[in-house]
Formats: C-alpha cells, structure tokens, sequence
C-alpha cells in the first residue's frame, strides 16, 4: 500500500503512544517528545522542544551526577558505543515529585552508519495506589483525602483493622511508617498558608511511587502520613523507610519562583501478635518521635 510509505503516518502513531518517546541530537538538544512523554512527566512539548535534557527534565535515582558528564548516562552510552541499553531511573515530574521508570535507549544513525541522535522510551509502573486501592476495594472516592488523592485517615484505620485480621488469622506479616513532614510550620509562615497542600501532595506522591503495589499510602494527621507494608517484617521495616526518605528528599518544591526541598523524620514498627490498631500506631509513634529528636531525616525502629 502506497500510503503506508508516507513517514507522517509513523511520525502520527509515535506521537499518539501511550508509552512517552522524545529524540535528541548529539548536543542532547530535544527534537521531539511525543504525546506518551507529556502524560508521564507533566511536560507539554512546547515546555521542552528544542531546549537542552538536563537533570531537571530525567535523572538517575541516586541524583547526584551531572548527566551530561556521566560516562555511564544512557545517551552517552549510546552515542560512545552505539548501543541500545535499559536502565532503571527517575524522572522529575512538573508537579516536582519522581516517578520511578524503566528507560530504553537507543541510538539513532544516518545512512552513513553514524550516530547523530537517540531516542528513549519510557513506561511509568502502574501505580502503586491503583493496585493497592484495587486490592483493598477502594474505588470510592469519598475514601480519598481531598487534598493529597491518597487514602484518608478513616480509610487507613480500616485497612488497618483488616491487615490485623488477616494477621491472627494467617500469621501474614505487615509493618507499618508513620512519616512527618519536617518544618512544615515554618514553610506556612514564610511562604503562606497556600504552600502547605502543595507539600503535602507532593510527599503524598512521592511515597506512592516508592512502595509496592501490595502496599497502601494515607494521610494521618496534617503533618503525618502512614505506610502500611504488607509481607514486611520489624527486620526489614528500616529499608523501606529509607528508600521512602531518600524519595521525598529528591522532590522539588516550587513556590512563586522559588525552589526547595523538604525532609522528613521516618519512624516504623512491626506487628505483633499482642498488638492492636492503637499498640502498634503507638510503636511507630514513639519511633517517629526519636527520628525527630535526632534531627529529623531520618529513619528509627525501636525494638
């Protein structure tokens, strides 16, 4: 068929994927980012097309390299060896928190076999609040807090009272982090009142896109959030918590102009077999109270 050698029609279903694909040049300058691309980062095409990729736009997870000196970079990679290569990173969406990822590099060559550009593709994981909402049968959106669209308090006292049945039942374990905010006070004097939902949606997204899809996200009180782990034991409560710290840290905050980031004191408990809703909230508590004696941005679990 003579029509299906006119590139547009490629160029018109490339755009339209659902899986985001943007082309830059060997200056890392982008060419082009398609409609897949917008969806995942909060980016419009015109908020990017012809602007350099910078970190600001993707990023590695531990955030600490200039991804344009990095020899390891997937693009340099691509452009040094000519290879196609999959890593896993994140990406810095516009509302300023990561969204983990899986990239697929690969490079692009003229007729002469040369590379001139690359192009990557990524796929944001379901998400984690959407299984774990599924599993938990919430599809109610009263069951959501208005403010950060992760479960409320009356839904995660619920969830809770399950996850303790299930225990005594079937001696499955779950553990739980309470998370607080650092400063938050101190934000809402010197930025205003309007900057606090704002944080708290942010670190809300943060954590869901850090915890697994077994697990579940909700608000606590103003300040705090909780974490339920299902299959997670006191013994590897610690590493969950540092991977949800380390996550809200790499969030960027911007307000009027302004950019900053916050930290958060992290504190967690295992269940016990003794425990009730109150017992085991009250453990993770008093961890989250010496996190913040210690300073905060940081993680405890006290035995």
């Amino acid at each position: 068929m003579p029509e299906l050698n006119d590139p547009e029609i490629y160029r018109t279903v490339l755009d339209n994927l659902g899986t985001g694909v943007y082309i830059v040049d060997r200056n890392r300058r982008i060419r082009f980012w398609n409609e897949g691309a917008e969806q995942i980062t909060g980016y419009l095409r015109q908020d990017v097309v012809g602007r350099f990729l910078r970190e600001h736009f993707l990023a590695s997870g531990n955030n600490t390299k200039d991804i344009d000196s990095d020899p390891e970079d997937p693009i340099n990679l691509a452009f040094r060896d000519g290879k196609p290569s999959t890593v896993d990173v994140s990406i810095l969406h516009k509302e300023g928190y990561r969204v983990p990822i899986q990239l697929r590099t690969s490079p692009i060559r003229n007729g002469r076999g040369e590379v001139i550009g690359a192009a990557e593709s990524f796929e944001r994981n379901r998400s984690a609040s959407e299984w774990s909402r599924r599993q938990s049968g919430i599809v109610d959106l009263t069951c959501l807090d208005g403010v950060t669209g992760v479960a409320s308090r009356t839904t995660m006292e619920t969830r809770l009272g399950e996850c303790l049945t299930t225990f005594r039942e079937h001696n499955i374990p779950f553990s739980l982090l309470l998370i607080q905010i650092d400063q938050l006070e101190n934000f809402r004097a010197s930025r205003g009142p309007g900057v606090v939902p704002t944080i708290l949606r942010i670190v809300a997204q943060s954590m869901e896109n850090c915890v697994r899809p077994t697990d579940m996200v909700g608000c606590w009180d103003e300040n705090q959030f909780i974490a339920i782990l299902m299959e997670c034991r006191e013994s590897e409560v610690g590493f969950v918590g540092e991977r949800v710290r380390k996550m809200i840290s790499r969030a960027e905050i911007e307000w009027w102009g302004d950019k900053f980031t916050i930290t958060s004191p992290v504190g967690g408990a295992g269940c016990r077999p003794e425990d009730e809703i109150e017992s085991l909230v009250a453990r993770a508590a008093a961890s989250l109270k010496e996190s913040v004696a210690q300073g905060g941005n940081c993680v405890t679990v006290l035995s």
